[in-house]
């Protein structure tokens, strides 16, 4: 807060008329407490440089370092920060101006900041957004170009299965007793979007219902690529949630968010008609998935019964097939 500014008071015109520059000059920031609805310190005008000639936004951070115990949230001029519940999102004024989430490093006690999208149309939970400017703690992040060269095909044995035709829900209400005598081939169905946009666009989203033989698919979302975030969660689904699907999310980005073997074969191999994959980086996805056995259950759904239906867009697209053009080196 900038309360112990002299001219900071009812009478502030009067006060500049009787200071000097100098006087008004001569404050510093301080910090104080508040009535503690969201453990954060505020810092508004993050954007501003008061009278004393000192940015707020780099005043902070030397008060954080000071102080690593808590963190800050910086909100610019003509910017907020929405919270609903245990939900929040930035919204912007006009255009540019948006919020900052400030965190120390426990270890090294250097700040950590990152500026809030005002993209997002939904919020999303506050301690996420609180955990914004943390990186991921996956060990191979630390040199990705190590695992280049990593192998992560699990599904060779039955690439065959891709010049199998696959029946349109009429087809397979229609199939004969004949076709039924005949050896099960399983059915790869893959929808690859260029882009994340794409599984937004209906005519897309319009194919991989069809291809899942249900009017309403049941969803499972694997946003590894995008390290979870719920923002990127809750655009890629956006379509299907509209629809009425039924959506869940598995998240194994983070170690102590992994579910049991249980309860991950669960999802993936009983439950799921539709597994959606984020873009991303996808070599830190596929070393994820390899790692807590994820590929080898995405396997086995698609060779269950109908085969479930493999998509996603950008990292979600490239990464059904045996081999990809990747920037996932790309430092941002």
């Amino acid at each position: 807060t900038d309360s112990l500014r002299p001219d900071n008071t009812k009478n502030k015109e009067h006060v500049k008329n009787e200071l000097s520059e100098e006087e008004l000059a001569d404050w510093d920031y301080t910090k104080i407490s508040a009535l503690g609805f969201v453990d954060a310190m505020c810092v508004p005008h993050f954007d501003a440089t008061g009278t004393n000639g000192m940015k707020r936004s780099e005043h902070a951070e030397e008060m954080l370092k000071k102080d690593p115990s808590t963190l800050a949230i910086g909100v610019e001029n003509n910017a907020a920060l929405v919270i609903v519940g245990n939900e929040a999102l930035a919204v912007s004024g006009d255009g540019k101006a948006t919020c900052h989430v400030v965190v120390p490093d426990q270890e090294t006690g250097e700040m950590m900041s990152a500026p809030l999208p005002t993209t997002w149309k939904h919020p999303v939970p506050v301690e996420e957004v609180l955990d914004f400017p943390v990186p991921a703690t996956a060990p191979h992040l630390e040199a990705l170009e190590e695992h280049v060269d990593t192998d992560f095909v699990v599904a060779d044995d039955i690439a065959q299965a891709i010049s199998e035709p696959v029946r349109s829900n009429d087809d397979q209400k229609q199939k004969s007793s004949e076709d039924e005598t005949l050896p099960t081939v399983p059915q790869i169905k893959i929808v690859a979007s260029g882009n994340e946009r794409g599984m937004r666009l209906q005519p897309i989203v319009d194919k991989v219902v069809e291809l899942s033989g249900s009017d309403l698919p049941k969803v499972l979302y694997i946003g590894t690529a995008s390290f979870d975030r719920t923002d990127k969660f809750l655009r890629q689904t956006e379509a299907f949630r509209e629809m009425g699907c039924e959506i869940k999310r598995l998240d194994v980005s983070e170690k102590d968010t992994v579910p049991t073997m249980e309860v991950m074969k669960e999802m993936v191999v009983e439950w799921a008609e539709v597994i959606m994959c984020s873009g991303g980086n996808t070599l830190h996805a596929l070393l994820r998935w390899k790692e807590v056995g994820l590929d080898l259950l995405m396997k086995e759904a698609s060779l269950k019964g109908k085969g479930v239906v493999l998509c996603g867009g950008s990292a979600g697209a490239g990464c059904w097939f045996s081999s990809l053009h990747t920037d996932s080196l790309r430092p941002d």
